[in-house]
Formats: C-alpha cells, sequence, structure tokens
C-alpha cells in the first residue's frame, strides 16, 4: 500500500504527457515543439499552421519566420491572417535564396515563431552552418519555436534509413536537440491515405510524385517509416516518464511500454536463451529488448569454446534486433539489478535452474528480492546443447560447472 501511494496519479501523468515542468529547461530559454511524421505529405506543416490560427484566437502572439508549402492550396490558404516575418534574400551562385530573418525574429520578439524545415542547411557565409543551431538561438532569446522534420533525418537512423528505403539521406539533425524539445507533435497517416495524396498532386507535382512513388513512395518503406516515428516519440515520451518517476524517487519502473533484459553467459544454451527473449518480445508486439553480457574477473577464465558460446549469442542478439550491452562488475545480480533500474526495464529473463536450491542461491535470491516492480522470467532449454564427445576430464568438468553456474 505504501508503494501504491508513492506512485503518481492518472492526473499528474497526464499532466506530465501534456507539459513538462519547468525544472526541464534553462529559465528564460524557449520552449521547442516538433511536428514529427515519416514522410513528406503527412500533414507537419498543415497542422503547424492550423494551430497557429487557434492560438492566435487565443491572443497568442504567434508569428511565421519560414514555410514551406510545396505549392499546396491548402496550406497556402492557412497563411492568410497570420504575421509573416519578412525572409533576408542571400545572393548564392547568381540565385537569390530566402531565409529565415533570425535577426528580425529576435528583435520583434513574439511568444511562438514558426520555421519549418528543420534539417535544412544555411547558405554559405551563415553564422550557423544548419538551421536547428539557428534556431537555438531563437530559443536562447526566450521565444518559442514552432518547427517540423521527418524521422529519416535523424542522424542516428541514417544509415537504417539508407537500408530501408535505398535513398541516402543528406541533412541531418542531432538525436539531442530533439529529445530535448518540449513536446514532439507525431503527424500521422495512414501509409495507403498518403499514396492516395501523392497520387492526386497533393504531395509534389505529377512528374516529381512519379519519381517520388517509384523511388520512395513504395509502401513497404512507408510502413518501415512510420514504424520508426512511433518508436521515437514513444522513446521521448518514456523517458519524460522516467525524468518524472526519478523526481519523484520511485525506482520502479512505470513506463508507457515494455523494455526486456535477458542475462547472457558463456554458456552452450545462450542462443536458445536469446532466442527465447525475442520470441516473448515479438509476442508482447515488437518491443524494444538488450542482451546483457556481464563481465566480471571469471571472464578472463574462459575457454574458446565458452568465448564462442557467448559471442554466437551475442551475434544473434543483434541479428535479431535486440541491443548488445557488455558491462563490467564484480556481482552479476547487482550489475544486473542496477542496469534494469537505471534503464527502465520491465522484464528479465534468465536460464531456469535445474538442481534443487538454486532458486534461494544468491544470483537468482538477490535478482527476485531487489527487482520490485519487475518480472523475472525463467526459461529452460529446448534443445539439448552439444558438447565435446571425447573431452578431457578436466574441460568435461568445466562444462559441468558452466551449466551449473548457469542452469543450476
Amino acid at each position: 500500500m505504501e508503494d501504491l501511494e508513492e506512485r503518481p496519479s492518472p492526473e499528474e501523468l497526464l499532466e506530465l504527457v501534456e507539459s513538462v515542468e519547468n525544472v526541464e529547461f534553462d529559465v528564460g530559454k524557449g520552449y521547442l515543439t516538433v511536428y514529427f511524421g515519416y514522410a513528406p505529405g503527412v500533414g507537419k506543416t498543415y497542422s503547424m499552421l492550423y494551430d497557429a490560427h487557434l492560438l492566435l484566437e487565443k491572443g497568442i502572439d504567434i508569428v511565421v519566420g519560414y514555410v514551406e508549402t510545396h505549392g499546396r492550396a491548402e496550406t497556402e490558404a492557412l497563411l492568410k491572417d497570420l504575421e509573416i516575418i519578412e525572409p533576408v534574400i542571400y545572393d548564392y551562385k547568381g540565385l537569390k535564396l530566402k531565409e529565415v530573418n533570425y535577426e528580425k525574429i529576435i528583435q520583434r520578439k513574439p511568444q511562438i515563431v514558426i520555421i519549418d524545415e528543420l534539417p535544412h542547411t544555411n547558405p554559405p557565409g551563415f553564422p550557423e552552418e544548419k538551421r536547428y543551431q539557428s534556431i537555438k538561438r531563437v530559443l536562447q532569446a526566450g521565444i518559442d519555436v514552432f518547427t517540423a522534420m521527418n524521422v529519416q533525418h535523424l542522424e542516428s537512423l541514417k544509415d537504417l534509413i539508407y537500408q530501408i528505403t535505398g535513398v541516402e539521406v543528406k541533412e541531418s539533425v542531432p538525436d539531442p536537440f530533439i529529445k530535448d524539445a518540449k513536446e514532439i507533435k507525431l503527424i500521422d497517416l495512414p501509409p495507403e491515405e498518403l499514396l492516395v495524396r501523392l497520387s492526386e498532386g497533393k504531395v509534389y507535382v505529377k512528374d516529381m510524385a512519379e519519381e517520388a512513388r517509384r523511388r520512395f513512395f513504395k509502401i513497404g518503406n512507408l510502413i518501415a517509416l512510420r514504424t520508426l516515428a512511433l518508436r521515437v516519440v514513444a522513446d521521448q515520451l518514456d523517458q519524460k516518464l522516467k525524468n518524472y518517476l526519478r523526481r519523484r524517487g520511485i525506482s520502479a519502473p512505470l513506463g508507457f511500454k515494455e523494455k526486456i533484459l535477458v542475462g547472457v553467459y558463456a554458456s552452450p544454451y545462450a542462443s536458445q536463451l536469446v532466442r527465447a527473449t525475442y520470441r516473448i518480445a515479438s509476442e508482447l508486439g515488437g518491443v524494444e529488448w538488450v542482451a546483457l553480457f556481464v563481465e566480471t574477473e571469471k571472464s578472463k577464465d574462459f575457454t574458446e569454446e565458452e568465448k564462442k558460446w557467448l559471442e554466437r549469442a551475442l551475434d544473434l542478439a543483434r541479428r535479431l534486433g535486440g541491443r548488445v550491452e557488455r558491462i563490467k562488475g564484480k556481482n552479476v545480480a547487482q550489475e544486473i539489478i542496477s542496469y534494469a533500474k537505471r534503464e527502465g526495464i520491465t522484464k528479465i529473463v534468465l536460464g531456469k535452474p535445474r538442481r534443487e536450491g538454486a532458486l534461494t542461491g544468491s544470483i537468482y535470491k538477490k535478482l527476485i528480492l531487489e527487482t520490485e516492480g519487475i518480472d523475472i522470467y525463467l526459461i529452460a532449454p529446448r534443445v539439448k546443447a552439444e558438447l565435446p564427445k571425447t573431452p578431457e576430464k578436466k574441460g568435461f568438468g568445466r562444462y559441468l560447472d558452466i551449466l551449473r553456474r548457469y542452469f543450476g
């Protein structure tokens, strides 16, 4: 009952979702809101301008610093009645380039300014190389910024995006800049509806639409990108919740998604354990999972066979989409517990002990008693491990010792 009284109420959690406490931001610093999508045409800019009109009706001083409508009539119509800060013109190789007039925005000092196309690269000679760096100046001036971007422009996802789409993204935004945003608003649209919009010319003009459909707007690409966008938003919200709970002194994991940890050891059954964890994660809807190996002094004595068992299991975890972590420590159980609490783990998977009294042993007992709020799964090996046929007595004794240590 005492633990329940320490947990935040539903009203407090709702308040967390809708706004972030001021302690997470510098005093006097403007707030960043990112309208986040998985592909062009889902409605990010439209949503920003629509929200701008709602805020304007409430008396909020909001202006437009830069908006890219891509010639979409319904988006252009929303610019009506909004104050637009005239852009500054830059000459670049005979071209007249319109850029955001940051100095004028800071001088005007509205409550909120809309600056579209966050991943944009500034022209040569500009004070900052990237638009997100220029937006930092506006935020430091105490002005809130609304901006927009797609998931493929996150720096950490560049390689993955290339594997999925075959398209190399040139412009990117560092992940920490997005994670520090006050709010990430997911602007979502089913891929099938986006393809209809594309065919109707509401995303690009006809010739560009055909090229986009052939290269980028494939249904498989869109589904994959949409999944990534959903995960990014979920991660940001989950991190805010963990920060909130940490400030409340609550260590028990209470998140919006499951997160699984599998303890991996140099055992012939390690790969089976990894596969079992992958199945659990899949059954829960493809949730995040991590394979953790705790390296102790005993790890230095691993035989070549033991090293192969370990690396084979860790490689398998990577191939199945899990994250692999290797940490050093003196006490395996304590390192697992500390990692689980720090990372918001909700389930821990271990090998099932097979001898009497193993559950009361130090590792299992400590994990069960000191992981309140975390489920413990004990997985029995499905297939008998294949050991060397003619091992030396010392080697065979070592294999038995490994099995006892890992499975009891």
